[in-house]
């Protein structure tokens, strides 16, 4: 017996141990309280909890809440949930999310593959080694929530602008971040931030950037409203007096919600952001280096007019990994095929690219959108 069922929805459950039968997986159901027990010949390797809102999902998993410590635990639902769904079940101990009902058999067992090599190899270890591993990934989970926590409201509107973004991280902690929110009565900023590297490193650089905000929203100068490469200049500093040997690339926005005009600036960002309107796009092409590089640093600043219908889309690289086509031009031109065809839509803009949310990629994976209304 290789898996355990958990689902409030007999019917639903069911459904899912027999497809897991059919793949080839020792599949069983687990009922209220009573769970199957394990023994060496016959281990438990992981759990499938089925979602139907958090609430619902703490009480069914708190009769075996001190399992989820030990093994692999997965959330089956058809699509990732929410920020705040997600990290509600990280909170409970869960690590990873299953596509069910499966539209694509190769992801759904590519999820569960990945899940029980790692249980595996944790029960292959030495009982020490076991729950030190137990310990890093509560930690990890931990701060996944508390990062999770960090990114603004999504989906938010100020004013006429609506604001959403999707991050779709390769560990369970990212290096890839967004922020968004109001500076003045007339005023935004928005960006798009990717730390080098990966994992917890990565991931303690996006605090700094989250205090960044906070800190700009109260001691800005007037002059940053109008060039914003001021911002990453400050931005730069910082990082650099943190002495965290990370940098960032970063494209910063500063959006004047009265006159619709945007003025940005771009520390080593790619790919380059892009204004959709009426059907056609311009890439905001602007070069600078990462900020945490290089003492002296200075940015340019650009601008363009946003007007009613225009929509303004942000890519992390980490996506052009996952582009089925080849060469740098091509995945350029898919992206802006995309962007026209998808609109405002970010979840369909995510399968136009080949985003599976269901398996992590080789990086992490952001996409913030901008878009102007009436």
């Amino acid at each position: 017996m290789s898996i355990v069922v958990m689902d409030d929805d007999a019917p639903r459950g069911a459904s899912l141990v027999q497809r897991l039968s059919e793949l080839g997986y020792a599949a069983t159901r687990g009922r209220g309280t009573q769970l199957p027990g394990a023994s060496a010949t016959d281990p438990i390797e992981l759990y499938v909890c089925g979602f139907r809102g958090c609430d619902a999902l703490a009480k069914l998993v708190r009769p075996f809440a001190t399992r989820l410590d030990r093994l692999p635990a997965l959330l089956a639902c058809a699509e990732t949930p929410c920020a705040q769904d997600l990290a509600a079940a990280m909170a409970l101990g869960f690590t990873d999310v299953l596509p069910w009902p499966a539209v694509d058999d190769d992801a759904f067992v590519a999820v569960l593959e990945r899940n029980i090599r790692r249980s595996r190899a944790r029960r292959a270890n030495d009982p020490q080694l076991f729950r030190e591993l137990g310990e890093l990934e509560r930690d990890q989970r931990a701060g996944r929530y508390i990062q999770m926590g960090m990114l603004p409201p999504n989906p938010m509107a100020l004013d006429h602008y609506r604001l959403r973004h999707r991050i779709h991280p390769s560990l369970l902690l990212s290096g890839d971040f967004v922020d968004y929110f109001r500076i003045t009565d007339e005023h935004f900023v928005f960006y798009i931030a990717d730390v080098s590297g990966h994992g917890a490193s990565s991931a303690f650089v996006t605090v700094i950037l989250k205090n960044f905000s906070r800190r700009l929203r109260r001691e800005y100068r007037p002059s940053m409203l109008r060039e914003p490469g001021e911002i990453l200049v400050a931005l730069n500093r910082e990082i650099l007096e943190n002495r965290i040997d990370k940098h960032v690339a970063m494209f910063l926005g500063v959006v004047n919600m009265r006159t619709n005009a945007l003025r940005y600036a771009n520390a080593g960002h790619f790919p380059h952001a892009i204004r959709v309107r009426e059907g056609h796009t311009r890439l905001l092409e602007l070069s600078g280096k990462p900020v945490g590089l290089f003492q002296d640093v200075a940015y340019d600043s650009a601008g363009v007019e946003l007007a009613e219908g225009d929509n303004l889309v942000l890519l992390s690289d980490g996506v052009l990994e996952v582009i089925p086509e080849t060469g740098l031009a091509g995945k350029e031109h898919r992206i802006q095929e995309a962007v026209v065809e998808c609109g405002a839509d970010i979840d369909r803009l995510w399968s136009a690219l080949g985003v599976d949310t269901a398996v992590a990629g080789p990086d992490d994976m952001t996409c913030l959108m901008v878009a102007c209304g009436a």
